[in-house]
């Protein structure tokens, strides 16, 4: 992802003291600017629980699939090339910048990261990838990146002997999964997106093994199944485990039922601007009407499932406890606003108590940066609606089961 030259008045740091909490810090500070997380009434909580329920790893700011092996190609060539921990991060943007020059290629939106950038690229795919790396089990040590760095030179000097045929004559663990070899030319010419079948195994072999009953494992076993699905519930559900099933049901559930309060708020926030600065948001307005003319014609259509859904909500917070912890003041407001949604979604838009809530729900949720309740807050807003249905990653975890599929039919 590339972001545009800015100096903070202030800065947010931490101790690198273990991996885990590294890891947590850089998921957090990497999910503020993922597109789809300005999330202004607190939805993001079960949105990324579900996310990660079906497909773990991911990332709307990862892109392309095979960064997940040039990545582990390029810290082994580092590994081996002994590269001191003074020296290594340095290298490793270099290298980095030298795949993108490798991608360039080709051509803008075909998901080369740094495409625009180049070498002034402020967010490397080392960073990007890190998390699902380790997610996958490519990376086989509780290591952050800063810590990796520092210890890159010996833990490539551990690496085992291999035989003639590549198998380890003595035992070590290594920093990665055992990994196809890179072409000869790998980043010394043209490099291409496209997974080779020894590439596009692996990497369905390890998310089956490492995230058993997810989602993304069960498609890796059909991946071309998905290539037409705009959510991940339009995929037919037999065969699919009970568990993934009930998944499913109340990720559609959820997804379908906030589609209204995201649009109101949107409406909510063009009066406003129009009446306390006259801007003319007559056509953002009207736009998010129609969503919300559309979002209540889907909850007419599918009326039985989704009223039994919000009739049992303290059964879907139940569900929700194995998944993630989700506040007391977050439960409240989506029981209260979706109880209201479903009663009355054509009334919706136009109800006084469900303006209150989104209201309220704001200034919890952001203070005196809350654009319903602050001018100040409000004249920072360029008119672009925010929020939209919730799909969990559905784009990203359709485009790498796309590439397995083509990789797996490769003829080797």
């Amino acid at each position: 992802m590339e972001l545009s030259a800015y100096a903070p008045a202030s800065s947010l740091g931490w101790l690198d003291l273990d991996a885990a909490a590294s890891e947590r810090v850089a998921t957090l500070l990497r999910s503020l600017e993922e597109p789809g997380t300005l999330d202004a009434l607190g939805l993001g909580s079960v949105r990324d629980a579900f996310a990660t329920a079906l497909s773990p790893g991911t990332s709307t700011i990862q892109t392309r699939l095979r960064y997940f092996v040039f990545l582990p190609w390029i810290f082994s060539r580092l590994e081996d090339q002994r590269v001191a921990p003074a020296e290594f991060a340095q290298r490793l943007r270099d290298t980095e910048a030298h795949l993108i020059d490798c991608l360039r290629h080709l051509g803008p939106n075909q998901g080369v990261i740094g495409y625009t950038a180049g070498r002034n690229l402020k967010r490397l795919p080392s960073e990007i990838y890190w998390g699902g790396l380790g997610g996958w089990g490519l990376r086989r040590l509780d290591l952050s990146l800063a810590e990796y760095g520092k210890r890159a030179a010996a833990i490539g000097r551990l690496r085992p002997e291999r035989d003639d045929v590549g198998n380890a004559t003595s035992r070590t663990v290594s920093m990665w999964a055992r990994m196809p070899e890179p072409p000869a030319d790998f980043l010394k010419g043209e490099v291409s997106f496209e997974l080779g079948p020894e590439e596009a195994q692996l990497l369905a072999d390890q998310i089956r093994r490492h995230h058993p009953g997810t989602l993304l494992a069960a498609m890796c076993g059909q991946p071309r199944s998905v290539i037409d699905t705009d959510f991940p519930w339009d995929l037919p559900r037999a065969g699919l485990s009970p568990r993934l099933v009930e998944v499913l049901h109340h990720a559609q559930c959820f997804s379908e039922l906030t589609i209204g309060p995201q649009h109101v708020y949107n409406v909510l926030l063009a009066r406003r601007a129009r009446a306390e600065f006259g801007w003319d948001t007559d056509e953002v307005e009207a736009r998010e009407l129609e969503h919300l003319a559309a979002w209540v014609d889907l909850v007419a259509d599918r009326h039985a499932e989704l009223r039994a859904w919000v009739d049992d909500l303290p059964g879907f917070w139940v569900f929700m406890a194995g998944l993630e912890s989700v506040s007391t003041a977050t439960m409240e407001f989506i029981d209260a606003i979706l109880t209201r949604a479903m009663t009355d979604p054509a009334g919706f838009v136009a109800d006084p108590v469900v303006h209150g809530r989104i209201r309220d729900r704001e200034v919890l949720l952001k203070a005196n940066r809350a654009r319903l309740a602050h001018r100040s807050a409000l004249e920072t807003w360029n008119q672009a609606p925010f929020g939209g249905q919730l799909n969990y990653r559905w784009p990203i975890t359709r485009s790498y089961l796309a590439d397995i599929a083509m990789g797996l039919e490769q003829h080797p």
